[in-house]
């Protein structure tokens, strides 16, 4: 078995994702076409790799992760016999040298406005996704849409969330199909793009959006904890900053969801209609959310099943 391989399955078997197993395994091949295939490497290959690296013209908080693969395969394959990875001083990633692009609440408004005219249905149905659950790109391609709610994968080793579809929004959501190949998703969105005609320059993806709905939800006064469990942050990352809040706070997505929507940035340009003749707006966009949902979710005991999901609709009653 290849050291990209070995990589890949202890990955896999210790319950990481997919798709960043797939990518340390893509940059494990990279070492090795640059430093042979070895039973055993030293500080001299890590430091020829790290010379190819930036002579390729990454930056210093790409190699830094390019290097991570090679700390497991360091411990796998036992180096020097002590399976401890050589020392290397790295110079540290300044905050002003992290490049992150981010779009403001009215180019995302103009983004949709523009693609509701030319893109797709398909197309709208991915940008839909992405505007209002701010989804990673890996997350887009993988959703499982149900009867008023859909099932997000994270890819951050976090169990999948099940969101509320806001009203007005499952027209859209009716036409959504997976695709697992986040390359093509990439694609998707340099397509919609050049349709509506903007220039948002390099760098620029799904990621972007997922940024702007953040800033926006906190523009908004969205609580903190809410703004992070409507983004599917994991709890385990989030400990050091909230503290027991985290374990004591109860999670309930809907009520979540429901206050989100209530703010949400994106939603009025998904759900503003032409004048009627009587030059009246046609469908209000001030009643964002749909009736409750309340979920009943049951894990399946074989872990190759769906969870099953009881949906039952109570209407509230609204002052």
């Amino acid at each position: 078995m290849s050291n990209a391989e070995l990589v890949y399955e202890d990955l896999i078997a210790r319950g990481k994702g997919a798709v960043n197993a797939k990518r340390w395994r893509a940059w494990i091949h990279k070492f090795e076409a640059c430093c042979g295939v070895k039973d055993d490497y030293n500080r001299a290959d890590v430091i020829k790799y790290l010379a190819a690296l930036r002579e390729g013209g990454y930056n210093q908080n790409s190699i830094n992760t390019m290097i991570r693969p090679l700390k497991l395969l360091c411990q796998i394959q036992n180096w020097d016999g002590k399976g401890v990875f050589p020392r290397l001083a790295m110079p540290k990633v300044r905050d002003d040298e992290v490049s992150r692009p981010v779009l403001s609440k009215e180019e995302v408004g103009m983004l949709i406005r523009e693609a509701k005219k030319v893109c797709t249905k398909h197309e709208l149905a991915y940008l839909a996704a992405a505007t209002v659950y701010g989804l990673r790109r890996e997350e887009i391609g993988t959703l499982e849409v149900f009867d008023g709610v859909v099932k997000i994968h994270t890819v951050k080793g976090g169990a999948p969330a099940i969101q509320l579809i806001p009203d007005g929004m499952k027209e859209y959501f009716n036409e959504y199909h997976q695709v697992r190949d986040t390359r093509w998703m990439s694609r998707v969105f340099k397509r919609i793009v050049r349709k509506v005609g903007f220039d948002l320059g390099d760098g620029c993806g799904w990621h972007t959006i997922r940024r702007a709905l953040a800033t926006e939800l906190v523009l908004c006064d969205v609580s903190m904890l809410n703004i992070l469990r409507f983004m599917r942050w994991a709890d385990a990352s989030l400990k050091g900053e909230f503290g027991m809040l985290i374990i004591y706070a109860k999670r309930e997505q809907a009520k979540i969801d429901d206050s989100v929507f209530a703010v949400h940035p994106f939603l009025s340009y998904w759900l503003e209609r032409t004048l009627t003749k009587d030059s009246e707006v046609s469908y209000s966009i001030r009643n964002v959310n749909s009736p409750k949902v309340l979920l009943q979710i049951q894990l399946a005991t074989d872990i190759n099943l769906h969870p099953q999901i009881s949906l039952s609709n109570q209407l509230l009653t609204h002052n």
